[in-house]
């Protein structure tokens, strides 16, 4: 539900989640467009051949309805854009579900200050807080992956000073390990 001021503007949404979308191919002409909208609506195919957005590529939209052009860059970058549909989407959940965390558990904290406090936070209500979903535990590493990636790709652009989540190097597994032996945890 939202909150609307005396003039009937949106002023604030009671639903503090930030949402995955995705860019479309075509859009549709309302039947009864803005002036300019259809001329709009007809560029945008060449808008985003020349941008480099593919159709279905995702993006994120704050809970205040925002477009953070540079955190939404992550989903354009080259061996996001060569990754299957299904990754991009999964990627793009995984964030969103840390960033709704931020937001409303944190003191609607933006992605570019996010602390390991923060972080390890996150990991205590998603994995063991009864009141949390407690999920299981290559479901967390799933979506650890994905919130490390994106803030790899920020600190490496300097779009934020540091990772929060924590970076652990981990001693090989002994000969004959296997895969099982060589698994890396966040927690």
């Amino acid at each position: 539900m939202h909150t609307r001021s005396v003039t009937g503007m949106i002023t604030a949404v009671s639903d503090p989640v930030w949402r995955v979308r995705f860019t479309r191919a075509e859009l549709p002409v309302p039947s009864s467009p803005l002036p300019g909208m259809a001329q709009f609506c007809a560029a945008w195919p060449g808008w985003l051949a020349e941008s480099g957005v593919e159709p279905g590529t995702p993006f994120l939209v704050s809970p205040s309805f925002g477009f953070d052009v540079v955190l939404n860059g992550f989903f354009r970058e080259p061996t996001m854009r060569a990754a299957a549909a299904t990754t991009q989407s999964g990627y793009a959940r995984n964030v969103a579900a840390f960033l709704s965390f931020l937001w409303s558990a944190r003191d609607r904290r933006s992605w570019r200050d996010a602390s390991e406090d923060d972080h390890l936070a996150y990991l205590v209500w998603r994995r063991r807080d009864p009141d949390g979903p407690r999920v299981a535990g290559a479901t967390w590493d799933r979506e650890v992956a994905a919130v490390n990636r994106f803030y790899r790709w920020a600190v490496r652009r300097g779009q934020v000073q540091r990772n929060p989540v924590p970076q652990v190097t981990r001693r090989p597994a002994g000969f004959g390990a296997g895969w099982a032996g060589a698994r890396m945890w966040d927690e």
